[in-house]
């Protein structure tokens, strides 16, 4: 059975957090392929000043385009307005078949924050879950988190090592608006894209 891990999020933009978190789990779990699955909009960030879903599906593109066990999908930026993990996993599940196993990855801070999701008894019961360890990094929370979740739900959760890096999104953003560099933070294609089509300029 081909294992496919599935990595979802707004990628806005994508950066080496992102694709770290994706190889780490893919080799940690010898997993066939990761799924990278840019949101039309999530509904955990509503407020979230978005590049528009095609511009972040085409940097993910970018991103990923020199690693053969990566794709990404068009699934939810074809979807509903506003998407939910339950559902993707559902749909991607099916897509797949029987022949394949999913599995969701995620880093810490989502996955402290999962049981407020919708459904996520069904995520849990149905769906394992790869999660990014970082080094002393919210060890005990997310550790809790684990050992509550398997007693709760029979929640299946791999723990990967991840290095201590410290990249964000937002912080890439507000880079760019105050004009500083973002070079060595994303691929530079990605970096490229960002510059030609004047993305984040006016946060």
């Amino acid at each position: 059975m081909k294992k496919i891990g599935l990595i979802g999020g707004t990628f806005n933009p994508i950066h080496y957090g992102h694709l770290i978190l994706a190889e780490q789990a893919r080799i940690g779990e010898g997993l066939s392929e990761v799924i990278f699955m840019p949101a039309k909009s999530s509904p955990y960030k509503m407020h979230c000043e978005c590049a528009g879903e095609w511009h972040r599906y085409s940097m993910v593109s970018l991103a990923i385009e020199s690693n053969p066990f990566f794709s990404v999908s068009d699934l939810e930026i074809n979807g509903p307005e506003v998407s939910y993990t339950i559902d993707t996993l559902r749909s991607c599940k099916e897509l797949l078949g029987e022949g394949s196993k999913l599995y969701f990855i995620c880093g810490t801070d989502a996955f402290l924050g999962m049981e407020g999701w919708k459904n996520i008894d069904g995520i849990f019961m149905n769906f394992p879950l790869i999660v990014g360890s970082r080094p002393r990094y919210k060890d005990r929370a997310r550790d809790e988190m684990i050992r509550r979740v398997r007693e709760k739900y029979g929640a299946d959760v791999h723990k990967v090592h991840m290095p201590k890096i410290d990249i964000s999104s937002s912080e890439i953003k507000n880079r760019i608006r105050d004009g500083k560099s973002i070079r060595y933070l994303l691929p530079e294609n990605v970096s490229d894209y960002i510059e030609t089509n004047k993305l984040y300029r006016n946060l």
